[in-house]
This record gives structure tokens, sequence and C-alpha cells, in this order.
């Protein structure tokens, strides 16, 4: 579990610490200061191994195209791809991690790529030329590289290169870590990757869970299951009806909150990403989600970052903790001091205090 965090040259962010951290995190801050950033930095630095990652969150923010001489020039601070990204945390053991991200340009004098059909999305392991946006310059065959450092000394590299037909990945073989999942502000769960978590808790006797826990938004859910129509799984509920009801019927609520309980498990050892974790949600549930969450994270011993909007949201959170024999929560706020951003951490009584005096948290 993360207890430091530490970005350079990523995003909006210049140089930027985070701590001390705490099992469940809450982000809050005005616009443009890096809430979403931070939860990216994060899922860039546990993913060290995977070169695709910058890619996808280009997809999360609806940029699904690229040109070759700009490749990944957006996760630069400033877009400056001649600065180097440097990501590193601190664990409770005190062992130290580091991602440093850079890209080398090689000027080559190969004609441009044609222009073709949108491309449906990204494979495992490379980029189809589709993606790449038509240009009239001399191309540019970049290289993005991930270097990887631990205190142990254990040193791993992985790359990204755009050649004359796409984007080719390369990984370093035998890298097995906890999974980190991120839970985008506007983009829903597939349906089928919610079928498969559900049939993993369900696999070992622990589905109940989901329903009570869905139960503080709809109490007439008596059972879930997952139906198979038109070929897509889909968990169905059942809501004392005539029929079973499909959870996408169910309300953007519904659908956040068990998008929720099913990632914890996913996410076991590991993290948990939530960009707005307050959609869909109204504030008068939000205390027993947040007793819901943190009972979930404590048991799969995953550690949850969360950005908010809402100060009903940090209220809720703040007094779920309280009540509960373990406060193991913090809020960063985000804010912009002199053009650049830093992180001001709250505890339980600075917290508790800022509350009570008006103070703006959000």
């Amino acid at each position: 579990m993360y207890k430091h965090f530490a970005i350079k040259n990523f995003r909006c962010f210049e140089d930027l610490t985070v701590e001390p951290l705490e099992r469940i995190n809450l982000i809050a801050g005005k616009n443009n200061v890096g809430k979403t950033a931070l939860l990216e930095a994060l899922w860039l630095h546990h993913g060290y191994h995977n070169p695709e990652l910058g890619l996808r969150l280009r997809v999360f923010r609806g940029l699904d195209r690229f040109r070759r001489d700009e490749f990944l020039w957006d996760l630069f601070s400033g877009l400056n791809p001649e600065k180097i990204i440097e990501l590193s945390s601190r664990d409770q053991a005190n062992q130290t991690r580091s991602l440093h991200i850079t890209i080398r340009e090689h000027p080559t004098s190969r004609v441009s790529l044609r222009k073709e059909h949108p491309a449906e999305g990204i494979r495992r392991e490379s980029l189809s030329a589709d993606m790449i946006e038509q240009e009239t310059t001399t191309p540019i065959e970049s290289e993005v590289l991930l270097d990887y450092t631990d205190s142990s000394g254990k040193n791993l590299q992985a790359h990204a290169y755009v050649e004359p037909d796409g984007v080719r990945f390369e990984r370093p073989s035998g890298v097995k870590e906890p999974s980190a999942i991120f839970l985008p502000a506007q983009q829903r769960s597939k349906l089928e990757t919610l079928a498969e978590r559900f049939g993993n808790l369900a696999v070992d006797k622990k589905e109940t869970r989901i329903v009570q826990i869905l139960r503080i938004i709809e109490p007439r859910l008596e059972d879930l299951t997952v139906q198979h129509r038109g070929g897509v799984p889909v968990i169905y509920g059942d809501i004392g009806m005539k029929r079973l009801m499909p959870l996408p019927l169910m309300g953007d609520g519904m659908g956040r909150l068990l998008g929720l309980a099913l990632a914890i498990p996913e996410a076991h050892n590991g993290l948990l990403l939530v960009d707005e974790i307050e959609n869909g949600l109204h504030y008068t549930v939000m205390g027993e989600v947040w007793r819901a969450i943190a009972k979930l994270a404590r048991e799969y011993n995953a550690q949850i970052f969360a950005a908010t909007h809402s100060e009903e949201c940090i209220r809720a959170a703040h007094q779920a903790f309280t009540a509960d024999e373990q406060y193991d929560f913090a809020l960063h706020r985000l804010e912009r001091v002199r053009g650049l951003i830093r992180a001001v951490t709250y505890d339980q009584e600075t917290l508790e205090a800022a509350l009570e005096t008006g103070l703006e948290v959000r």
C-alpha cells in the first residue's frame, strides 16, 4: 500500500508530492487542477510494465487518434517531450519504486501513412495505422521508454514504437503485479466485464455481498444472476416482479455502485482508481456507500484513490470513517499556488475542523 507518491513533469504537474496516503484516499479541488491526472499517474506507475496504458488514457479522454510526430506528447508537462516524466512511490514497508518515461525521436525518409477507416479500438499488442492521422511532413519514428527501478535494485524496461504500419509494444516478461483498475468518470464498464467479475465472486460463493451493497439503492433487490441475451452476458436483478430486470435499466446509481462493488475484489492487493466517484449516487446514500467501500477494501487489501467535486461526498466519507473503529481515510485537496499545483492533506482532526468552520475543502 502506497504511503507517498510524487510526480514530476506529468500532464499539469511539474512537481507534486502527495502524503501521507491512507487505504482510502479522496482527491478534491477546483476544475483543471489535476484530479484526474493524479489518478492517471498512479495507474501508469502501477502498470510500469505495460506501455499501452498511455494510449488507453487517451481513449478515456476521447482522444482516439494521434499524429506520428506527436506520439504521447500529451503525457508530458507543457506538451514538451524533451522533459522526463518521473513517477515515484514509497510503501508502508518503506520500499521505493520509480518509473521514468521518455520519448526518443528518429527522423526517417519513409512515406506518410494513408488515412483509412476509423479504428474500432486498441489491440493488446499493437495499434493499426488507422489511429495515426494523415501527415504532410517528414515522418518521425518515436520510441517511448518506460524505465522502472525499485529499492531492491530491480530494473525493467518497456517500450512502445511508432512504425510505418502502427504502434508496436514490448513488455518485460514474467511480471505479475496485483491489479490496478481505473473507472473513468463518463465511461461505463462493459457488460461482459461486469458479468465476469460477478461470476468470479459467485464461484467463491461471495455474490450475496454484492446484493447487500446494491440494496443501499434498491431495497427490493432479492438476488442477482447472469443471463446471456443476444450472445452478451448481462447481470439481472430480482426485485419481486414477474420478470428479472437487467441492471442497466435500474438507473445510473445502480450501475455505478455495481461497478465499484465488483472492482474492489478484482483489485485484490492492488489499486482501484475512480474518477468522480459520486456520479449517479444521491448524496443521501453516500454514507452507506462509503461504509461498504471501506469494508470491501479492507477485506481485499485494496487501496482506493477517488476524485470528487462534491462536498456532500466528502462529508459523508468523513462521517462514515469517524463512526468506524478505523479511520483509514484521507482527503487530499489539489490547489494552484503561484502557478504550481500542490496537495494539502487533511487527516481526521484537520478535516473535522475544516468542515465545522465552513472552510472550502472541495
